[in-house]
């Protein structure tokens, strides 16, 4: 009988759930952040006609497109808008035909572009617009000890350019010390200020996903970080909560908030939590969510339980958050 007691335990403990493990604790984020986030070669943002012997020439018309991402030129790699810049003024006839590399989706495609130089002033043009980079301002959600992970923004880097998500492929995250706030206005975002440092990298970023940016941390941006656990969706509950996040320097606050509704969820989204601001101070403050605290952690009962995500852009003072146990699972699919 002890026996069959023993193997009845250890089957049951084979299937329960991730979320026994709810009390593992993690640092509180709050802390402002700057974001740079690089793509794997230099991205198209547009292009712009050229006049070639008196015909205009636009390299939309020859193949190339928005959001192809530059690899290499005649075969000679480039990893940024600096490296374009010098393999392109290598060429310097009146008209240069060079091929590029490019990565488009899932593809790698060889595309011709012509070039022009200019002997006069030693300049070129390409009819590219182009860049190498993303940076921003967020908040940091969490750091998880256990894994040496983080997870921060709540949401994705989106390309401005493109309207979706950037094709990221790596990213650095540093301090940021805020020096103002826009206030929100009924369908007018409001905003952070921020400096970032950019000579103290504080993490590395492998992800950009639906949910927030996520990677390794190389040390924590606080002086005496709290420690606390999380709560699964089974643990929340409407009423009372609080979020953190900057407003001034780099001091994180708390602020009160009323979560008015929780969305069961079997899946990962970003608008599990919604939740209506109610501490004085941050609407007098922002008058509500403004751009920047995306990634803010949101605390109830002494647990961590999502991030502010979004914003009801005709009444900021209303926001939505993503649950913390799908952002740790994002955080820690790879340890």
């Amino acid at each position: 009988m002890a026996k069959k007691w023993a193997a009845l335990c250890f089957t049951l403990f084979l299937f329960l759930p991730i979320t026994a493990f709810a009390q593992d604790e993690l640092y509180l984020g709050g802390d402002s952040i700057g974001i740079e986030a690089e793509y794997d070669g230099v991205m198209i943002s547009g292009t712009y006609a050229i006049q070639v012997d008196g015909t205009m020439y636009d390299p939309k018309d020859h193949d190339i497109r928005i959001g192809d991402i530059i690899q290499a030129v005649n075969g000679v790699p480039i990893h940024s808008m600096q490296e374009l810049y010098a393999q392109l003024s290598s060429y310097q006839e009146s008209r240069n035909q060079v091929t590029l590399t490019i990565k488009r989706s899932d593809q790698q495609l060889d595309v011709p572009l012509l070039t022009l130089y200019h002997h006069k002033d030693q300049t070129f043009q390409s009819g590219l617009y182009i860049k190498d980079k993303i940076s921003g301002v967020g908040t940091m959600t969490f750091y998880d000890p256990n894994h040496h992970s983080f997870g921060a923004l709540g949401h994705e880097i989106m390309d401005s350019d493109m309207k979706q998500i950037a094709d990221i492929h790596q990213g650095t995250i540093y301090p940021a010390e805020v020096t103002s706030i826009t206030r929100a206005q009924a369908h007018v975002a409001g905003e952070k200020h921020a400096i970032i440092d950019y000579e103290r990298p504080l993490a590395a970023i492998h992800s950009n996903t639906v949910i927030g940016i996520y990677g390794t941390y190389i040390h924590i941006n606080q002086t005496n970080p709290i420690k606390m656990p999380w709560a699964t969706q089974s643990e929340m509950h409407t009423g009372k909560a609080y979020i953190y996040t900057v407003l001034n320097g780099s001091e994180i606050e708390a602020y009160e908030i009323e979560i008015t509704k929780l969305h069961h969820q079997s899946s990962a989204d970003v608008k599990g939590i919604e939740f209506i601001v109610t501490d004085p101070n941050l609407i007098s403050q922002s008058n509500g969510i403004v751009q920047g605290m995306s990634g803010s952690p949101i605390v109830q009962d002494g647990k961590i339980i999502g991030a502010i995500t979004h914003v009801v852009t005709s009444d900021p003072i209303n926001g939505y958050g993503v649950y913390i146990e799908w952002m740790l699972a994002e955080a820690n699919k790879n340890n």
